[in-house]
């Protein structure tokens, strides 16, 4: 877009304006104006606030994405975007009220598309994985599913949204990641990361304070239709807390708080590899980031002691999560399927072993006698593995296992405290898809994960911590 300012003077206040939306000033603005649209959607759960907030961010998203060519402009109000409209459930009626609005938001991509246009490349390690799992998941479903079900328009925005146009954008962030630019990628993800999880947890406080008086009557946990979304995202999230903290020993406490948000919103998967995860984090920075070894183990026993001090006031406030904790566990042991989650994995070890090759198809409704999805959702087997199985077969289990080993193999490549960070947040990603639809939802857990592998690949030859392991000989000999 610079050339098309001629006068010094007007490039100078572009590139100003650049720099401004990757400011501390501008993110906190950001933030305050999402907490305004979710704390009046937790006054006012029936005006659909949220959706009037989802909308306005997309427009200050299609603005940024028009005034910068950096990818990472766009990423702040693409998180908070995503934050905001996880409180939109079942609303798709609604949005199709304001089509007229957001009809113009297609004008920014194609205006940010044409002036930033740059040559797209198959470089990417990524790239013949991404194209095998989108030929996977267009031939899912041959020869058993209905056309319509094949060519309806939820079941092609996910076919596209997880295959080739995810491919696209892959390739089109490979191109415009330019990690030469005036500042650290890696601190600049790892900054608006965190940021998205103290939003996270804000809209959790958030609604818990507005609702205090609902909360003193029940003493417990409230109930949250968004619990599962908002606990994926801040798992996301956490460990680039304990990334942040290597250089600011205060972002420490932000690992933490996201973990105990997760606690607060009341879902099983979160408390379950929200607590595996913190442990991970907690066990690998412990590790390999000496300087704050102490200050990691003086949290973690006065966080023993609070438990311990306070455990019967604490299993009675999450015992509406650990009622069904345990219902859940019990009903498997005893192999009952009360759990609708149980249903549909029975449903899809059974669509597998009468679809093999080519499994059901991604658009396969034929499941909405054990739950019924709201309106432009798919029938979710809620569990990745038993998704990719049932929807595409043995195609899809070849193609998905070879993505899953090539991301692996890109991310342990290299031993820095970055790429570990990337690992632990898409692994954890991962666990939550074992019960959720998780990385089979394109915006936004699959387009982050897109992202996070371009920026392992980009930020290659940026500084970075390594992650020094040294051998017991090695050791004696420096002693020596």
């Amino acid at each position: 877009m610079s050339n098309y300012f001629k006068s010094d003077i007007h490039l100078n206040r572009l590139e100003k304006a650049r720099a401004f939306l990757l400011s501390n000033e501008w993110m906190a603005m950001l933030f305050c104006l999402a907490g305004v649209f979710t704390s009046l959607s937790s006054f006012y759960p029936d005006k659909q606030i949220e959706v009037i907030g989802t909308i306005v961010f997309l427009y200050i998203l299609g603005f940024c994405i028009c005034v910068s060519d950096d990818i990472m402009a766009g990423l702040a109000p693409f998180s908070l975007t995503s934050l905001v409209a996880i409180k939109c459930y079942d609303s798709f009626d609604i949005f199709m009220g304001y089509i007229p609005y957001l009809v113009p938001l297609a004008g920014f991509v194609i205006f940010h598309l044409i002036a930033y246009r740059k040559k797209l490349t198959t470089e990417g390690t990524q790239f013949k994985p991404m194209v095998f799992v989108s030929i996977a998941i267009l031939l899912g479903g041959l020869g058993f599913i209905l056309p319509q079900e094949y060519f309806a328009p939820t079941s092609l925005y996910h076919m596209f949204g997880l295959g080739f146009v995810m491919v696209f954008i892959y390739s089109y962030f490979y191109a415009h990641i330019d990690v030469k630019r005036n500042y650290s990628h890696i601190d600049m993800l790892t900054k608006i990361m965190v940021l998205t999880g103290c939003f996270a947890s804000f809209m959790i406080i958030s609604h818990y304070i507005i609702n205090i008086n609902e909360v003193i009557d029940r003493g417990g946990l409230l109930y949250m239709q968004w619990r599962n979304n908002s606990s994926t995202i801040l798992m996301i999230t956490i460990p680039f807390a304990f990334l942040m903290a290597n250089k600011k020993s205060y972002a420490t406490v932000f690992g933490f708080v996201f973990y105990f948000a997760i606690l607060l919103t009341g879902s099983r998967g979160g408390m379950v590899f929200g607590s595996i995860e913190i442990v991970m984090c907690i066990v690998m920075y412990m590790l390999y980031d000496k300087r704050r070894r102490l200050a990691y183990a003086i949290i973690c026993v006065c966080i023993l002691f609070g438990f311990l001090a306070f455990a019967p006031q604490i299993t009675e406030f999450l015992g509406y999560t650990l009622d069904r904790l345990f219902k859940a566990v019990n009903d498997f042991l005893m192999g009952e399927q009360n759990e609708v989650r149980a249903k549909h994995y029975a449903r899809g070890i059974n669509d597998f072993l009468s679809h093999p090759i080519f499994g059901t198809g991604l658009g396969y409704m034929g499941n909405r006698d054990v739950h019924a999805s709201v309106e432009f959702a798919l029938c979710w087997y809620h569990c990745a593995p038993i998704q990719v199985c049932a929807s595409f077969g043995i195609v899809g289990i070849i193609a998905f296992a070879y993505q899953f080993i090539k991301r692996n193999v890109l991310i342990w490549r290299k031993a820095t405290l970055f790429n570990m960070t990337i690992f632990l947040s898409y692994i954890s990603l991962e666990m939550m898809s074992l019960v959720n639809p998780g990385v089979f939802c394109p915006i936004p857990y699959l387009l982050y994960v897109t992202l996070f592998m371009v920026m392992v690949e980009k930020c290659d030859g940026e500084f970075q911590e390594k992650i020094i392991v040294r051998k017991k000989r090695q050791r004696k000999e420096e002693k020596a």
